[in-house]
């Protein structure tokens, strides 16, 4: 064997040592042994797919930062990270001293303006994944392979899709961000206080109009979300195929024609393959199953607000399975639910662009919101004019032992068919909120598929005035009501409607109303299974008729399974008595009287009647 020359031995023993200072020796240190001034690295992608190393100095330790875990305070100089300082994105990034995992990059000094970020033990993370990842908890994920899993139990009762918000029963209006709206207000009342905050979580948004992308990011900011306008992920094909302790890490709320993806860091990857990511939590929404992917990163922007990385999903791979205070456990061996959502649109001559699909994550607080935009989106994108349009919304929601459930909606919006108030309320996000919380079984949105059709133009009714012959009235007397109906083009109709005042009304003051059928509120029961959730939602008047009601002098109570009304006080009280267990509660009952017209009706108009204590011609026989 020949001998090696010095200046070669020389260059050998150079190399191997930069080599073993740029590779972890394995392990994890402990908080207990770190110290001011210790030096180490950490490894993040600021470009691409590499992991690129950058220096850290640690300041000091703060213990009991949250409870029972301590915090690492470090400086990253670094050329880019001067300027940057704490960067949205890089959470998760895997600090190592003495060669040893520390833990993660996940803390920031509000307005701070050195590079002093807070780091997340390794301790704490690894904790999170000693809980158990039960593919019952997931509705709709299955496991990447057919090997026996000892973790799949049968479904629990309290399930993680409920989100932390309770059960839905029918009994409170649901629009599409109602639900996400709970949550962001639940996270406000637990925000800690001004100075050192957890790294924000960028938020990919491709494919989204500015109005559609700001109203995101504005109702996504409370949970902790920095969004961004980005692409859709349609880089180059493939991506890493793993991953890897410092590669980008991504959270695909949605796919396809549009993309909302979550970005940050992977701390450590555990022997049996599972992932610990960000050093702090996302929504901290517990055991969730949120799509995951491999990323890229494109870009680092540096901000005097807020700096953070511009990247996208490059491959599918496992589900978010643990969203904890310490950290984020990804399963690579879970493949989370997607739901399929197609939007077409119909009535818009020589729109580029008229259907639109995306696969949408399966998570109470959020697939909502994102259905929501992504309706919204296609709308704006194909028919953003601020005129008068009439709208018919077919829609078909696909439930979990239910097939698919069909709903028909008409309205007029005077803003324009991109309306986010006209959209908001459609009935397809209250089945939405009951298959995914309702309080009775496990069940899942599987499908979503929405026709719209817009027709420009104003051609509806609009009530504009309720009038009676006489203020005061009789009890038990027919009165006719008289409502003013006016139509563009056309001269105003009357259409009279007659309506009997109740003999319990003698003495007092009763209010009649004239309204669209789509806003009048049915009383329901006390649903006592999906199914009747389901069928509450199916149960409405049409935006085609006109609703006229009286509001009874008697109140009612609704039960499970059915509802009693023109209950006098006495029999009122009694009953709220002897069925509190049953959460009975009161309302004002009405009668109602359903006008079919053939166009769609707006406005409303309402008038209060005295009712005499003696009917008149019981006064002319005395």
């Amino acid at each position: 064997m020949k001998r090696l020359l010095p200046g070669l031995c020389f260059f050998v023993s150079v190399s191997l040592l930069s080599a073993s200072l740029a590779q972890p020796t394995g392990g994890f240190i402990h908080v207990d042994e770190i110290v001011p001034g210790m030096r180490g690295y950490g490894l993040s992608v600021l470009r691409g797919t590499e992991p690129e190393r950058f220096d850290v100095e640690v300041i000091d330790v703060l213990h009991n930062f949250r409870p029972d875990q301590d915090l690492i305070l470090i400086r990253t100089p670094h050329p880019l990270l001067d300027r940057a300082r704490g960067v949205a994105g890089m959470s998760g990034s895997p600090i190592y001293l003495d060669g040893r995992l520390a833990g993660a990059y996940a803390y920031g000094w509000s307005y701070g303006t050195d590079p002093v970020v807070g780091v997340t033990p390794i301790a704490n993370m690894l904790a999170e994944l000693k809980r158990p990842v039960r593919l019952d908890m997931f509705p709709g994920a299955r496991p990447l392979s057919t090997r026996p899993r000892a973790d799949v139990t049968s479904r629990p009762p309290n399930r993680a899709q409920l989100a932390g918000l309770p059960p839905y029963r029918g009994e409170e209006p649901v629009t599409a961000l109602s639900v996400l709206r709970r949550a962001a207000e639940s996270r406000a009342e637990q925000s800690g206080p001004l100075g050192l905050e957890r790294a924000s979580t960028p938020v990919m948004l491709g494919g989204f109009s500015d109005s559609v992308a700001r109203l995101l990011a504005k109702e996504l900011e409370p949970l902790g979300f920095i969004a961004t306008q980005s692409s859709t992920g349609r880089g180059p094909e493939g991506g890493p195929q793993r991953f890897e302790a410092g590669g980008a890490i991504a959270v695909e709320l949605a796919r396809g024609d549009v993309s909302i993806t979550g970005v940050g860091t992977v701390t450590h990857v555990a022997k049996d393959g599972k992932v610990l990511a960000f050093g702090h939590p996302m929504m901290e929404a517990g055991a969730t199953g949120l799509p995951t992917a491999t990323a890229r990163v494109l870009h680092v922007l540096v901000s005097e607000m807020r700096s953070f990385k511009i990247a996208e999903s490059a491959r599918p791979l496992g589900a978010l399975v643990q969203d904890r205070q310490p950290a984020i456990v990804v399963d690579p061996e879970i493949v989370a639910a997607r739901i399929p959502v197609r939007v077409k649109i119909h009535g818009v001559e020589g729109a580029p662009k008229t259907e639109w699909n995306v696969e949408v994550a399966s998570h109470r607080m959020i697939t909502p919101s994102i259905v929501f935009a992504v309706i919204a989106n296609a709308v704006k994108s194909t028919a953003a004019d601020a005129a008068d349009v009439i709208f018919r919304a077919r829609s078909r929601v696909g439930i979990e032992g239910y097939n698919e459930v069909s709903l028909d909606e008409q309205g007029f919006s005077p803003t324009g068919a991109a309306s986010a108030g006209m959209l908001s309320q459609l009935r397809m996000f209250a089945l939405m909120e009951a298959a995914f919380a309702n309080a009775f079984e496990s069940s899942r949105v599987t499908s979503i598929d929405l026709e719209l059709d817009l027709k420009p133009g104003r051609d509806i009714y609009q009530i504009v005035d309720v009038s009676t012959a006489d203020e005061e009235v009789d009890p038990g007397e027919e009165v006719t009501l008289y409502v003013r109906l006016r139509r563009v083009d056309h001269p105003d109709t009357v259409r009279a409607v007659q309506v009997r005042i109740p003999e319990s009304a003698a003495g007092r003051t009763i209010r009649l109303t004239a309204t669209a059928g789509n806003q009048v509120a049915i009383e329901q029961p006390r649903a006592g299974s999906l199914g009747d959730l389901i069928a509450q939602t199916l149960r409405r008047y049409p935006a085609t008729s006109m609703v006229v009601a009286l509001q009874m002098p008697s109140r009612g109570l609704r039960f499970e399974g059915h509802v009693v009304d023109s209950l006098p006080a006495s029999a009122l009280n009694s009953l709220q008595l002897v069925s509190s267990s049953q959460d009975s509660r009161p309302f004002a009952t009405q009668s109602r009287t359903e006008v079919p017209l053939q166009q769609v009706v707006t406005g409303g108009g309402n008038l209060a009647l005295r009712v005499r204590e003696v009917a008149r011609d019981d006064l002319r026989g005395e």
